[in-house]
């Protein structure tokens, strides 16, 4: 095997590039936790869209977090009822379930620090909400390509899929601009 993996980059390569997106080593990385790192970034702009039509800053990051959260507790539960239901060993599998979930709610983050820092530097809400969805949409584009990669997907497809995610970001903005 060439010390390019399968994949067509290092490991070394790959590491950089979680240390930039600012994920720690090894973290999202199973299929399924960037897929609830895309739902994430997703339920948290779209809430942070809805909430900035009329809402105060604090509003708005109140909104996007009760919302993810909410999201994220009826998935978990869905997962940790099914976990409880089969024999033994089932604390294990309870928490094992309570963890999966979690870069649902890592993901938010970013774009919720990006909103703050925004609209306290500018005094400008809309600045910050903008701002906060292109990170969130760049993200997005950054999670597709991410996820493609490690599906074994080219590295022309996996920028297809990134563009396909990024999509929802763009989707988000154009709806919030529309609707403000």
């Amino acid at each position: 095997m060439s010390a390019t993996g399968s994949r067509g980059t290092t490991p070394a390569r790959r590491h950089r590039l979680g240390r930039l997106l600012g994920w720690k080593d090894r973290r999202w990385a199973a299929g399924h936790e960037l897929a609830h790192a895309i739902h994430g970034t997703v339920v948290g702009a779209a809430a942070m869209a809805a909430a900035s039509l009329h809402g105060t800053l604090a509003e708005v990051v109140v909104t996007v977090l009760v919302t993810v959260v909410v999201y994220w507790a009826a998935e978990r539960y869905a997962q940790v009822l099914g976990a409880a239901v089969r024999g033994p060993g089932r604390p294990a599998r309870v928490r094992a379930a309570l963890r999966q979930g979690l870069p649902m709610i890592e993901a938010a983050y970013t774009p919720l620090v990006v909103l703050v820092v925004i609209a306290l530097v500018t005094g400008d809400l809309r600045a910050g909400v903008l701002s906060a969805l292109a990170v969130a949409t760049v993200l997005l584009g950054g999670l597709g390509h991410v996820a493609a990669r490690r599906a074994g997907t080219s590295a022309v497809g996996a920028v297809g899929w990134g563009a396909v995610s990024a999509s929802l970001g763009v989707v988000i903005i154009l709806l919030k601009l529309a609707l403000h």
